[in-house]
């Protein structure tokens, strides 16, 4: 993610806040579907990659989980600090491409919920590596796959990211990536890809 990028999201970052709510309603209903193929109650700690304004980290926590967060927008992760004050939630800053800040292992789950799309391919290979590195059970990618809509289409061209290769290659990049593969299709646009790291299997 280039810093133009980065400064695109810092500047829109109260505009994102504005849909904290209907995002944290959003969340709960996916987490309610994650809940069909995974045993969660199994799970204790659990990273959101990409948080943004907070809502993802919002239900996690709420649901009782010990709940991380990382975020290359500084923009972002401080609308999520006023979002998420005194709920014990820990966010931090990095830098795009950066190495996450945790030990090999640290979390049972990590999610990157409309993160990858928005990245490089070659981005994309650090994110998926550095959330394998840091997870013990399961990469959890909720993004777009392949039918695309015009709007999302538009909306993704304007924010300038690799949303038109991410869906054409995205289940071919994470088997190339992951050890399982398992897509749970939510919408028309959106699906949960369900992941293994290699390290966990085999």
């Amino acid at each position: 993610m280039s810093n133009s990028h980065v400064k695109l999201f810092d500047t829109i970052s109260p505009v994102y806040a504005w849909f904290f709510n209907s995002q944290v309603a959003y969340y709960r209903k996916v987490l309610e579907i994650l809940k069909k193929h995974l045993p969660l109650k199994d799970y204790r700690r659990v990273l959101d990659v990409g948080c943004g304004t907070g809502p993802l980290c919002y239900v996690l926590k709420e649901a009782g989980f010990e709940t991380y967060g990382i975020e290359v927008s500084k923009g972002m992760l401080e609308q999520a600090l006023k979002r998420l004050r005194g709920m014990d939630i820990k966010a931090y800053k990095i830098e795009p491409g950066e190495k996450f800040p945790f030990e090999d292992d640290f979390f049972d789950i990590s999610i990157a919920s409309y993160v990858a799309h928005g990245i490089k391919k070659e981005e994309r290979e650090i994110l998926y590596k550095e959330m394998s590195r840091v997870t013990k059970n399961y990469v959890i990618l909720h993004d777009y796959h392949k039918n695309k809509d015009f709007l999302t289409a538009f909306v993704e061209w304007l924010e300038g990211g690799d949303y038109f290769n991410f869906v054409e290659e995205v289940e071919r990049e994470l088997k190339e990536n992951f050890k399982d593969v398992k897509v749970v299709e939510l919408s028309k646009r959106v699906s949960l890809y369900i992941l293994k790291p290699y390290k966990t299997l085999g």
